[in-house]
């Protein structure tokens, strides 16, 4: 049997999955079950949904340098990735519902980039490329049998996408911009099928042989087999359940239930979600470029289950519901230099400092944006904003001071002198008490709302010195809500 080159027209396209989506690199469809998985190499994640979209969660995450490639059998629930680490370049394996990750192939001495990965349904292996030593790979789905099928042949300069088709592997190349062909045994007979005007990335041959059936253990409850949502293929060939974003799985191993808690965090070009548990695992969609820019502060209103964030590059302030959806711009007039930001979750107000006219200064709108108003004025070097609706009071920073006022600005005053760079300005809601860092000192500081009972609770030098932020876990903390920022 020989491969057509047949070409299809593309129509009908349609987005299924469209936020927090940084670098998106590996991607491949499990056609048994209906998932997608992909990578995420920015993210350090590989996710999966259903083919529309839906039910999307993180497998698995954390120890992920390079990732690139991905591809999986779902006959036997096997899923393999690539990471091109430059201090320790390897390719991993787990289920395909994430359990039993384990490490198949590495290269310690001469520094592989593997990145291009497929699988050979036919004989159970695994075909890589790599593109340091300018070669093709081979081994079983454990890694061993190791074959070196074709090295620094003229057309396999710099690979990047492997794929196969009966006696043959096809793979693409960055330098010489081609896609190529040669026996799957021993490099022989190699010749190019196609030169590209740009640089070829991924490659899949179709056609049904690709995709070889197997019994669906998810097939039960339309695709949902035993699972009250996501069903996955484990390694034993038994289905699996996963649950969604801000969803966790009760103790029946079956059933999804709602639950929304997670640490809330920003660094610069993301804002993430994860489980307080396990901090590498996204709990909520991370929210990325093109909709984050520099973001610098965050926080939430637990009410309408929003994130405000400021975005220091676009000088604007934004919000989206925890879900991804919804993005707005809701200060976005004559502001510099944000630093700030609170939301009052009772009066429904957003607090902000900002410079306007060069003066630097808190403000006040709704949470919308509208009937904006400054309520505090000439502040030299702002750094960090909290707010204490039940009891009207605002917070804030200024050089080395600590002050404090009305909500509505008045009867503003100093609350502590000499605090040496003091960030992570937080509230403990439940015990009425106010949190900071020293990062001049490298402390941690707390005291009475009106500035009583200060006492040093911390004091760990040379880790808090870079310190930028601070929040308190624990019963009521959580401004009626359940995230925690930080």
């Amino acid at each position: 049997m020989h491969a057509k080159n047949v070409f299809y027209r593309v129509s009908s396209i349609e987005v299924v999955v469209q936020h927090g989506l940084a670098t998106p690199e590996g991607l491949t469809v499990d056609w048994i079950a209906g998932n997608i998985y992909w990578i995420d190499s920015n993210l350090d994640q590989i996710e999966v949904a259903k083919l529309d979209g839906t039910l999307r969660t993180t497998l698995i995450a954390g120890a992920m340098e390079h990732p690139r490639a991905i591809a999986l059998d779902p006959r036997y629930g096997i899923l393999f990735w690539t990471d091109w680490d430059a201090n320790f370049p390897r390719i991993e394996s787990a289920s395909m519902s994430g359990a039993g990750r384990k490490i198949i192939y590495k290269d310690m001495d001469s520094g592989a980039w593997p990145n291009g990965l497929t699988v050979d349904h036919f004989e159970k292996r695994i075909v890589w490329t790599d593109a340091r030593s300018d070669a093709i790979y081979s081994a079983l789905y454990d890694g061993t049998d190791m074959i070196e099928i074709i090295r620094g042949h003229e057309y396999l300069s710099h690979p990047f996408a492997v794929s196969l088709y009966g006696s043959e592997v096809y793979w693409t190349d960055w330098r010489t911009n081609t896609l190529s062909k040669a026996n799957k045994w021993t490099g022989q007979n190699v010749s190019v099928i196609q030169k590209t005007s740009a640089q070829p990335f991924d490659l899949q041959i179709y056609h049904p042989s690709r995709q070889p059936q197997a019994p669906n253990p998810c097939a039960a409850n339309n695709g949902r087999g035993p699972c009250s949502h996501m069903c996955l293929i484990n390694h034993n060939r038994s289905a699996a359940c996963a649950c969604p974003h801000l969803m966790k799985l009760s103790i029946d191993r079956k059933t999804c239930y709602e639950m929304k808690k997670f640490l809330l965090y920003a660094r610069r070009s993301e804002i993430r979600g994860v489980d307080i548990e396990n901090p590498y695992f996204n709990y909520i969609t991370a929210f990325t470029v093109p909709d984050i820019d520099d973001v610098t502060v965050v926080d939430f209103d637990a009410a309408e289950e929003r994130l405000y964030w400021t975005d220091v590059k676009t000088q604007t302030i934004k919000r989206a519901f925890i879900n991804g959806t919804g993005l707005e711009t809701v200060i976005s007039r004559d502001i510099q230099s944000i630093r700030g930001l609170a939301v009052d979750w009772l009066s429904r107000n957003l607090y902000w400092i900002s410079s306007e006219f060069d003066e630097t200064q808190i403000n006040v709108a709704h949470l919308d944006g509208s009937l904006k108003t400054s309520v505090i004025h000439g502040i030299d070097k702002p750094q960090c904003l909290a707010v204490h609706p039940a009891k009207g009071k605002l917070f804030w920073t200024d050089g080395n001071t600590i002050n404090v006022a009305n909500m509505d600005g008045s009867n503003s005053k100093i609350l502590f002198q000499n605090q040496k760079d003091p960030v992570g300005l937080s509230i403990d809601y439940a015990e009425n008490r106010l949190y900071w860092i020293s990062s001049g000192n490298g402390t941690i500081n707390r005291c009475n709302l009106d500035g009583g009972s200060f006492e040093v609770i911390d004091s760990m030098k040379e880790e808090l010195t870079k310190a930028t932020a601070l929040t308190i876990m624990g019963a009521g903390d959580c401004k009626e809500g359940q995230y925690s920022k930080g």
